[in-house]
């Protein structure tokens, strides 16, 4: 019942490495600091959404320090840094096929942490850990653009030296995804942060663990070594081929002009529930087509994912229908929800009644294997898949934002349900769902609870 001393700590230091000072402002711009609508007293909350704002992820940092590379842990909520002082970091990048960018670039690791999500979530709060860090990693892949230094994404490459360089398995984590982030101008966000040298470890000091988180990560598959496969060579490409990418912005799909990505990064936020009433059809398909926005990282361009809009408030009737986004075929026939028929099929959100579309993201079930199996035919793992479900939902967050509509992420549905409503064969598992709508603010969301109401549970 005792709880482990904490441990000592060497005195504090500003951050002196470049890329470190670089990767800690990106780390604020991009995943931790938000200043969407301070009215509402939101200010210091997340720039990327969570399933009951859990957050199951941390980050670390390799970049150059005087000469050498360097391996930072970091406390997103302290904003301190811990220097590991033993590792062969070089050695673990080679091994893991990345390299740090010159000039002051830097590598940030973005780390699962499972549990924090399957304790309130169950099973399917690991397929919200993969969402949620699809959310962040993305995120933070726009925040290098938008600074004008685009950096690549790796999901592709061993996991274990990085792994083992973190302690991440000892720890209950897992190694997520890798950016690349070239040299570029760093803010003053930097200067909130402090940094460490970690105590070197003797070999015999026992690694503290919850014995219940130990037994969920012991439970896990994803625990194993997920070497991946050989990357595509890194590309620019959406993470969705949308059929039209004409509709919205006046012909211009995705985001648009990278300037304008920090002011929208730095305003998004999710909407509490949704007023009942029409919204433009061209708004929703602005936001829409923010899928559209093309991104550099080591994934084939062809993706098994899909993605189907359901619009059904829209101002001009005639728009009102099932839109496949992706693949071939014309409008499929389903019928448009009710207010009620949206509650059921989120679990009975009654707040989300009100939404005026449905962004429906998918994949066939044959795509959901342990592996990432062959890169060749573009196969995808589960984890990329729901790397892409995350990053694309927060596109549509910015797109949303950009387009001044509601949105939000519902990880809890009635796949079934959905199924008909949107026409979609049987054989494709749903995986996200994001609503669109007038948000109403005053609305409050249960899933912040400690209780997961999202999933049916009391």
């Amino acid at each position: 019942m005792a709880l482990p001393a904490a441990p000592s700590e060497s005195p504090a230091e500003p951050a002196a490495a470049p890329g470190l000072r670089l990767a800690l402002s990106l780390l604020e711009e991009g995943a931790l600091t938000s200043r969407a609508d301070r009215s509402r007293r939101s200010h210091g909350a997340r720039a990327v959404p969570s399933a009951g704002a859990v957050y199951p992820y941390e980050f670390a940092v390799l970049t150059m320090e005087n000469g050498a590379p360097a391996a930072f842990r970091v406390d997103a909520d302290r904003r301190t840094c811990t220097r590991l002082a033993t590792g062969d970091v070089a050695g673990a990048l080679h091994a893991s096929t990345l390299a740090i960018p010159g000039d002051g670039g830097a590598v940030i690791v973005t780390l699962t942490r499972p549990w924090l999500s399957m304790r309130k979530y169950g099973d399917r709060g690991y397929l919200y850990t993969q969402l949620d860090a699809g959310h962040a990693a993305g995120n933070l892949l726009l925040a290098t653009t938008g600074r004008g230094a685009p950096g690549t994404l790796r999901l592709r490459f061993p996991r274990l030296p990085l792994s083992d360089l973190l302690e991440a398995g000892e720890n209950c984590r897992e190694v997520h995804s890798a950016l690349l982030v070239p040299a570029a101008e760093a803010d003053d966000a930097w200067t909130r942060w402090t940094v460490h040298d970690g105590a070197a470890r003797d070999g015999h000091a026992p690694t503290w663990r919850s014995w219940l988180e130990q037994t969920c990560w012991d439970s896990l598959s994803a625990r194993a070594e997920h070497p991946g496969t050989d990357g595509a060579p890194d590309a620019l490409a959406p993470l969705a081929d949308l059929r039209d990418r004409r509709r919205a912005g006046g012909g211009q799909p995705g985001l648009g002009d990278p300037s304008e990505w920090p002011k929208l990064l730095a305003t998004r936020a999710s909407s509490k529930a949704f007023v009942p009433g029409t919204v433009p059809a061209a708004d929703v398909w602005q936001a829409v087509s923010a899928l559209s926005t093309p991104v550099r990282t080591d994934l084939p361009a062809a993706s098994p994912m899909g993605a189907t809009l359901v619009l059904r408030s829209a101002e001009e009737p005639g728009q009102n229908a099932v839109h496949p986004l992706t693949g071939e075929g014309a409008r499929r026939t389903g019928r448009l929800p009710s207010a009620d028929e949206v509650v059921r099929a989120c679990m009975r959100q009654r707040t989300l009644a009100g939404a005026a579309a449905v962004v429906l993201l998918h994949a066939p079930r044959t795509a959901l294997t342990d592996s990432a199996g062959d890169s060749a035919a573009g196969a995808e793992d589960l984890r990329e898949l729901a790397f892409r479900c995350g990053a694309l939902g927060q596109l549509l967050y910015l797109g949303a934002n950009r387009a001044r509509i509601g949105v939000t992420g519902v990880g809890g549905f009635d796949a079934a349900l959905w199924h008909t409503l949107a026409g979609l064969p049987e054989s494709d598992e749903i995986l996200y769902v994001l609503m669109l709508g007038r948000p109403d603010d005053s609305g409050v969301k249960l899933d912040r609870l400690a209780t997961a109401h999202a999933q049916n549970e009391r």
